[in-house]
């Protein structure tokens, strides 16, 4: 039995907890502005979690871990490079642990029911399956994940490329006072070969547009003039993937 989806209880904890400056991984304005993603994944997490309070890791900011702690109490994990943030969810009960997905090291084995690995593939400048392959096994068997990242095809890359503007940042690999820009974007398809090759199952990527308006004025201006073309999937903003652990799983 999934778990009821109520977007009024999403909303209170989302703006009391999330939509913090006291966070310092975010303003303010950037939650309000990018809550249309958040309340995507903790719908896509309602339709397949169980009804009770399960194990969460969440791969990145941990605002997500945050409001399923904060809603259902779930025992909640946030898996990051060390930075201000973790603070705040520490003190929210939400427990932090330093991961570097980039480097070989496994902290977890079989320990979480939930993943969540929002906006932070397209940062990694590694294959995206060796980052999915170690979190399936931080995952149980049978668990599953739920990952959002921009869509290569979306129609802000497209103008870019007319205009001939950068879409990605330098590749290089991250070090511990900064995070990188997005050193790659994914397709749909790439996407699924990526989750496959990492050993995931009934691994399912769908083009969804998570509105918002772009800071600049020029491009806030484009999007708007360019909101018809979201009417054909490929040209959406972003990709969002849920894929399951193998039940019968063989190292």
């Amino acid at each position: 039995m999934a778990r009821p989806w109520r977007v009024d209880d999403f909303d209170s904890v989302y703006n009391e907890f999330v939509c913090q400056d006291t966070i310092k991984f975010g303003t303010r304005a950037y939650y309000r502005r990018y809550r249309s993603r958040y309340k995507a994944c903790i719908e896509r997490f309602c339709s397949i979690a169980p009804p009770h309070p399960i194990d969460i890791l969440d791969v990145g900011g941990g605002q997500l871990a945050l409001v399923c702690k904060k809603l259902w109490n779930d025992r909640a994990v946030l898996a990051d490079l060390p930075g201000p943030h973790t603070s705040y969810l520490a003190g929210h009960g939400v427990e932090t642990v330093h991961w570097n997905l980039c480097k070989p090291e496994q902290p977890f084995e079989q320990v979480f029911d939930a993943v969540f690995f929002s906006e932070v593939i397209e940062h990694l400048p590694v294959p995206g399956h060796i980052a999915l392959e170690r979190l399936r096994k931080a995952l149980k068997p049978g668990a599953f994940i739920i990952c959002t990242t921009p869509n290569l095809y979306r129609a802000r890359n497209v103008v870019y490329m007319v205009l001939g503007l950068p879409i990605y940042d330098h590749f290089e690999l991250p070090v511990e006072e900064r995070s990188l820009g997005h050193v790659i974007e994914y397709s749909r398809e790439h996407l699924q070969w990526q989750f496959e090759k990492a050993g995931f199952k009934a691994c399912e990527v769908e083009y969804r547009q998570m509105r918002h308006s772009p800071t600049n004025r020029i491009f806030r201006f484009l999007s708007w003039l360019g909101q018809p073309l979201f009417v054909v999937p490929r040209f959406r903003d972003n990709l969002l993937a849920t894929a399951y652990a193998p039940v019968d799983t063989t190292e």
